[in-house]
């Protein structure tokens, strides 16, 4: 299996369709591109969400292929969870499957787990992907409460007079918070709540760069330029 072509990721279907389950969160994910990820819990539904929302990822697949492999005599089956198609970098384009589970899962049971885990670093090698276990301490973040909070906003449509407003008071002011630009930018309490939304935006979309892995609050430094992660 090859899907080193850069828009080869895009034309692929899960290998296994995610229906309802009454013993556990199933449902999708409704991704910046349009498409959907399904997930069967609700820890594989925050990496979807923290993998949309970085703006190094330009596709999402869950349930991508399975791996057959033999352990004593038998023939097994091994579907990792996602992959994650990266923007090229050095001519290439960079593949990460990733493997979702709960950190106790994987420190108790990894035994049980050792050897599909094995022969998908091996799968992953020959192709030059990488593969890589994620657990609630990777997911469950400062990192995906932001996500979560500025999904909503990345969809709004640009307010042009509040955006080039904001933009020429950031630049007066350099580093600043979001309530010292408001101020700056706005006398009146009303016109900097209606500003809100499109410094949100702004911030969502990285026009606005602010540092993700933290607390996003009024309170936070923004600034412009390159995102600082």
């Amino acid at each position: 299996m090859k899907i080193c072509e850069k828009k080869r990721l895009d034309l692929m279907s899960p290998v296994r369709s995610i229906g309802m389950s009454y013993r556990s969160l199933t449902g999708k994910v409704v991704l910046n591109s349009g498409h959907s990820a399904g997930f069967e819990s609700s820890l594989e539904r925050d990496w979807l969400i923290c993998l949309d929302f970085d703006p190094d990822v330009e596709a999402i697949l869950e349930q991508p292929f399975s791996l057959n492999y033999q352990l004593d005599g038998r023939e097994l089956r091994y579907t990792p969870d996602v992959l994650a198609q990266y923007r090229e970098r050095d001519g290439r384009i960079p593949i990460v499957v990733f493997e979702v589970k709960p950190y106790d899962e994987v420190r108790l049971d990894f035994a049980k787990y050792r050897q599909r885990f094995k022969q998908m670093i091996r799968y992953c090698r020959e192709r030059d992907w990488r593969f890589k276990i994620v657990t609630e301490r990777d997911i469950r973040t400062p990192y995906l409460d932001n996500a979560k909070f500025l999904r909503k906003y990345r969809r709004l449509a640009t307010q042009e007079l509040y955006r080039e407003q904001l933009l020429y008071s950031l630049r007066a002011l350099g580093p600043t918070t979001p309530q010292a630009l408001l101020a700056m930018a706005y006398l009146h309490v009303e016109k900097r709540m209606a500003a809100l939304p499109e410094l949100w935006r702004m911030v969502a979309r990285r026009e606005v760069s602010t540092e993700l892995n933290k607390p996003l609050t009024m309170h936070s430094t923004i600034w412009l330029g390159i995102q600082h992660e």
